[in-house]
């Protein structure tokens, strides 16, 4: 049943339409068809039943008749026999319900009347005075036994009245008030039988109609339901998937990555010089040049029967099956090429190009290394950041010991040395808020750093590169007096967390230069956390140890980071006392699955049984957050609840919020 647009709004007016109007022909036509199954079975089987009774009552012909018996009970087998063999085989030959209707209804007047006039000769006139009312049954019959159309119904029954009501009349020889009185009894009935036929016509077309309206509506929700997980699966600039989306097909990658030899690729796309080009064109021209990108990449992806998506800014992501490094090198440069292609003009670059190019990297599934999403995003940003490194306009495949990492590192720590001196580094900061109220508690301070020409570097990618080079004590320290500043100067709620590595908790200084920050701001200790992500054994650590015992004499929180991710997380949990304890996003997004659930809820009771405070990261979803508000998890931190903003906009939205 097509449930189009003129159906919804014939359905709609005929709803409002008063009941004496005539049915919308398209609608009593759905309608007949939606049951003509069981019209077929109605009439199948009520002729049948109909029949039996028919030939039955050949036994009061032979009581009451006994002189016209014979014809009258020859007449009714005949009768009978014929139609009931007539609509099985109508029935059986696919015939329409209106056929098997109007079959039904001649059996119905014939074998009234082949009745009538067989037993009309009969000499027992009152007998048969008595038994004429029988006659009403065929009358109902067609009225209410077989779902008839109503002017079927009409013509049939009134055939049969005017039969019988005639015959009382004019031929059954009786007194006249006996005749007068069949006779309107006759009336009465088909009267009656007809308007309550009507009735239950009506009663079904509205029945069928308040049905059919509510299907509609239901329909309408299931579009509007996909239109927007279409909506929220899609970048709205480009067209292309968006994170959550190549998240989710991700997933089914890997479903399918266990029933065949494949691998799965992905491959991490960024614009050269794009902030370049946006300063000197505009952002329409910026905007009208990640569509063509965009347009490019879906074509490249479908001839490779990929999936490509906009991970962020002029950032593009593809996901892949291929069948080792070799194929997905050759897609990757496939998809290379296809951008320089395109031929947009770039007026504004180092090298000698004078087109838009891409730099890429990608990574692939390995049989020692567990299938997540989030790892090789990580090893693909390190090889695209070793293609911009290498001098753009390239692609990379990842390889942890390949020489073009070694050489990206060297160039990126040369960066990261001048890093703050240079301004390239700056901070932002993401919200703590409370499962259940959504009041905010605090911030995350997250550390930001960009390239000379202002492209964004990933800290999936410089954070390492800055603890091998000793990089990250000074850019630590920087972080969390810009935390405690603007702690102090702005407010961010009761506390401000700022993310520390092993390497700055085993320089002997770093509770010293704590003091001195949080002294020179006038903040105290309580207000600021230390986030030590759960990467190596501190235990083993002597200088981290003392450094994080230290902390806590101070005052200072200490929270456990990304607890789950590493296998250092329960020997922790034994020697040290974390004021909180954060849950890695992975846990929350594999609560999908039974399983996930379960090892969710199993930690937290684990970290509850432990006297620890319980924060789960990574809320994207309504449906997240009630699952924690559930499980009563105190505290989350997500981009559902607030993503990571400067400074500059949390101080600019309390304003708009008090103006």
């Amino acid at each position: 049943m097509q449930l189009t647009e003129d159906v919804a709004q014939r359905v709609t007016e005929a709803i409002s339409r008063p009941s004496w109007k005539s049915a919308d022909p398209t609608l009593f036509a759905m309608l007949l068809q939606k049951n003509a199954d069981q019209n077929r079975k109605v009439v199948r089987w009520g002729i049948a039943a109909a029949v039996l009774s028919y030939i039955c009552y050949g036994a009061f012909d032979l009581f009451l008749f006994p002189d016209v018996a014979d014809r009258v009970i020859l007449t009714r087998l005949t009768l009978g026999l014929t139609f009931l063999v007539l609509v099985e085989l109508v029935a059986r030959r696919g015939f329409a319900v209106t056929t098997l209707h109007h079959v039904a209804a001649l059996a119905i007047v014939v074998g009234a009347i082949g009745w009538l006039l067989s037993a009309l000769g009969t000499a027992h006139q009152e007998a048969l005075s008595h038994f004429i009312v029988f006659g009403t049954v065929f009358i109902l019959g067609a009225n209410l036994f077989f779902n008839f159309r109503l002017w079927l119904s009409a013509l049939s029954s009134a055939t049969v009245t005017v039969a019988f009501a005639g015959a009382t009349l004019f031929v059954l020889r009786a007194d006249l008030a006996t005749r007068l009185v069949l006779a309107t009894y006759f009336v009465n009935c088909l009267v009656l039988s007809l308007y309550l036929s009507w009735r239950l016509s009506m009663e079904r077309y509205q029945t069928f109609l308040h049905a059919l309206q509510a299907q509609i509506q239901e329909q309408v929700a299931i579009e509007n339901g996909q239109k927007l997980i279409e909506i929220a699966d899609t970048d709205p600039l480009t067209g292309l998937k968006n994170r959550r989306a190549i998240t989710r097909e991700f997933a089914e990658l890997c479903k399918e990555w266990a029933k065949d030899n494949d691998e799965i690729g992905v491959i991490l796309m960024d614009v050269d010089y794009f902030k370049r080009f946006n300063d000197r064109l505009g952002h329409q021209a910026g905007d009208d040049c990640l569509i063509e990108l965009a347009r490019a990449f879906d074509e490249t992806a479908a001839f490779n029967h990929a999936i490509a998506g906009r991970y962020g800014g002029e950032e593009f992501v593809v996901l892949c099956k291929v069948a080792g490094r070799d194929h997905l090198r050759e897609v990757t440069h496939q998809f290379c090429r296809a951008v320089e292609d395109l031929n947009i003009p770039h007026p504004d670059r180092d090298d000698k190009l004078d087109i838009v190019t891409i730099s890429a990297g990608a990574s692939l599934t390995r049989a020692e290394q567990s299938i997540e999403l989030r790892i090789l995003l990580q090893e693909a940003d390190r090889a695209l950041y070793a293609s911009k490194f290498s001098g753009r306009a390239t692609f990379t495949i990842y390889d942890a010991q390949a020489i073009d990492q070694k050489r990206a590192s060297q160039n990126l720590s040369e960066l990261l040395k001048h890093a703050v001196s240079e301004g390239l580094v700056s901070v932002v900061y993401q919200p703590i808020c409370d499962a259940t109220s959504g009041q905010v508690l605090g911030h995350e301070s997250l550390m930001r750093l960009r390239d000379f020409d202002g492209s964004a570097i990933s800290p999936s990618v410089f954070i390492p590169v800055a603890e091998q080079t000793g990089g990250i004590e000074e850019l630590g320290l920087w972080l969390i007096d810009r935390a405690c500043g603007d702690m102090v100067e702005h407010g961010l709620g009761a506390v401000v967390s700022a993310n520390v590595s092993v390497v700055q908790l085993k320089a002997p200084n770093f509770p010293l230069h704590i003091t001195e920050i949080l002294g020179r701001h006038g903040m105290a200790p309580h207000k600021l956390a230390l986030e030590v992500t759960e990467g190596s054994d501190i235990s083993l650590e002597a200088q981290a140890a003392r450094s994080i015992e230290q902390l806590r004499a101070l005052g200072v929180q200490i929270w456990l980071d990304d607890f789950g991710t590493g296998f250092a997380g329960l020997a922790w949990l034994r020697r040290f006392k974390f004021d909180v304890v954060k849950v890695d996003r992975s846990f929350l997004h594999d609560c999908q699955t039974v399983r996930g659930l379960s090892l969710l809820q199993d930690m937290v009771r684990l970290l509850r049984n432990l006297g620890h405070t319980v924060l789960v990261e990574g809320v994207e979803t309504k449906e997240q957050q009630n699952l924690l508000q559930h499980m009563g998890i105190q505290s989350v931190q997500g981009f559902l609840t607030g993503r990571p903003v400067p400074i500059e906009e949390i101080v600019q939205s309390r304003r708009e919020l008090v103006a």
